[in-house]
């Protein structure tokens, strides 16, 4: 059980706060006009009186342009699944950008600590991302999905001293253009 929770949507926007044991953290969502990108910032406050040290998992399930044949076309999504890592982003590659020369970048502002790309290995192979196993183990595996429904997890050591805030950003969109080989931020 959360201490507090709280969640709220506006125009165009998402916030999502919330406190446990004298940390609190509010994650703003929203989709900037014009851009094809999901931005989301997650500010962690320690508003207790000593320093504390976190693990920060994030995760995302790619959609990519057609969630309902993206769920059911597991020659796409189970079998010739690609991942790209950079160490601050994951590229879901797939059979999208061989053809149409287009894929979906999971991107921090900083560089993560670990990561996960494959499904089974974040989850567990019975899991449920309500509980993943990595962050029941306290850690991902750094597995890179060879084919099978590759994901984009992070996860991130943070310090926090007392009355400390952190941010950290996320840019989750797609990249289209031929003369681009990399998304830049």
């Amino acid at each position: 059980e959360l201490d507090s929770y709280r969640c709220r949507h506006g125009l165009g926007y998402t916030v999502i706060e919330g406190a446990k044991n004298g940390i609190e953290a509010k994650q703003e969502m929203f989709v900037p006009l014009g851009d094809a990108c999901e931005v989301i910032r997650l500010t962690l406050h320690n508003a207790g009186a000593e320093p504390r040290a976190l693990q920060l998992f994030s995760y995302v399930e790619f959609c990519l342009w057609d969630a309902v044949d993206d769920g059911s076309n597991f020659q796409r999504n189970f079998s010739i699944g690609e991942v790209e890592l950079e160490p601050d982003a994951i590229y879901h590659k797939t059979e999208y950008r061989e053809r149409r020369n287009h894929y979906a970048v999971f991107w921090a502002n900083r560089p993560y600590d670990g990561f996960d790309t494959a499904r089974d290995a974040f989850i567990g192979l019975y899991g449920a991302p309500s509980l993943p196993e990595a962050v029941q183990n306290g850690r991902c595996t750094n597995s890179v999905a060879p084919g099978w429904a590759p994901v984009g997890a992070m996860q991130f050591h943070m310090a926090l001293r007392p009355g400390e805030s952190r941010e950290l950003f996320f840019g989750l969109g797609y990249v289209e253009n031929p003369e681009d080989e990399k998304f830049s931020a």
